[in-house]
């Protein structure tokens, strides 16, 4: 029984390190990406978009190859928000890892609830 115990608490301290990694290396991702867009900003002068900003994925990826300012911006603020988003995914299956169904339902929820939030700011209405 101890066996086991100390083997699950071995399980979630490395899930909880692997996840704690990948909150730091999103986090240096996404403000590495915004420094370009800020460095592309001031070389410019603009964010290359005039009063408008990309509505839609292909228009940002065509502006991060033609090096908008506002795009790279863009890009990491979406990597920024994405990153607890894998994060609480992730968590889901942490918990279906160590067998703790009801964090893993909970989580469940908590992560279609961030999907439906999402949904509805890009239709922008409710």
């Amino acid at each position: 029984m101890l066996m086991k115990n100390n083997q699950k608490i071995t399980n979630e301290t490395q899930i909880e390190t692997a996840i704690g990694w990948f909150l730091r290396v999103g986090v240096f991702a996404a403000v590495t990406v915004m420094l370009i867009g800020i460095i592309l900003f001031f070389l410019h002068g603009s964010t290359g978009y005039g009063q408008t900003i990309p509505s839609d994925l292909s228009v940002l990826f065509k502006g991060i190859i033609a090096l908008k300012a506002g795009a790279w911006i863009m890009l990491g603020i979406f990597i920024l928000i994405l990153t607890p988003t894998i994060r609480v995914f992730a968590s889901i299956f942490a918990f279906l890892a160590v067998k703790d169904h009801l964090y893993a339902g909970i989580t469940t929820l908590v992560f279609l609830i961030l999907l439906l939030a999402a949904f509805i700011g890009l239709q922008g209405k409710f």
